[in-house]
């Protein structure tokens, strides 16, 4: 019996997170060491799509198949969220007096570098996953390929916006007259924010895509 490979991105999180623990005492910044859970989380779906490809193989009872891709779909928006991490950038002086007199404080670039890798990764870590899964989600649904991909992208833009504005975590999902209000009570920035992260999950799906040439 062959040993199992434990998948490169595993040992990646590790890292990226020891990382962040390690700089972010070291700067004492909390933003740091708060970016290596966001990591996990995106790790997580990246997991639950190799889980669901193992019970696919196993033949599984589709309650079991259900069950976990209910999960990938509620995790799924922790892998763009890193994204809205570059909002915190605010906090930090770049410009000593805008634009052409620059702060060279290197701790800031420090965050910057962090974020960016971790923003990168987990978009990485998302659109893997995704690729992982689609030889058994659309081996009989082929043409609906980029209907089905364009809802995982709006529904994991609409868990970035709760997430981000309204401060709910994936398990928190069944909260849903908070969340509901919560939405609509931002109106057209709400639906605005959406578009644009889910613009931003198409521009990352064929830009981290794992082939060559991308079918639709």
């Amino acid at each position: 019996m062959k040993d199992k490979k434990v998948h490169i991105f595993y040992f990646l999180t590790t890292i990226y997170i020891l990382v962040s623990i390690v700089l972010g005492f070291i700067l004492s910044n909390g933003l740091v060491i708060f970016l290596g859970w966001n990591i996990f989380l995106a790790t997580m779906v990246f997991l639950l799509a190799e889980v669901y490809i193992h019970l696919h193989k196993k033949k599984a009872k589709k309650i079991y198949l259900i069950f976990v891709l209910i999960l990938y779909i509620l995790f799924f928006p922790n892998t763009l969220y890193v994204l809205t991490d570059f909002i915190h950038l605010e906090r930090y002086n770049f410009f000593a007096e805008y634009p052409n007199t620059y702060e060279f404080m290197i701790e800031d670039w420090l965050v910057f570098m962090q974020i960016t890798i971790g923003a990168l990764y987990a978009a990485k870590l998302g659109i893997a996953s995704v690729k992982k899964l689609e030889p058994c989600i659309f081996t009989s649904l082929k043409r609906y390929k980029v209907l089905i991909l364009s809802s995982l992208f709006l529904l994991s833009a609409l868990g970035i916006f709760i997430g981000r504005f309204l401060r709910f975590n994936s398990w928190q999902i069944f909260d849903i007259f908070s969340i509901v209000t919560g939405v609509f009570s931002h109106g057209s920035f709400a639906l605005v924010f959406i578009l644009i992260f889910f613009i931003l999950h198409w521009v990352s799906y064929f830009i981290f895509s794992q082939e060559d040439k991308i079918r639709l």
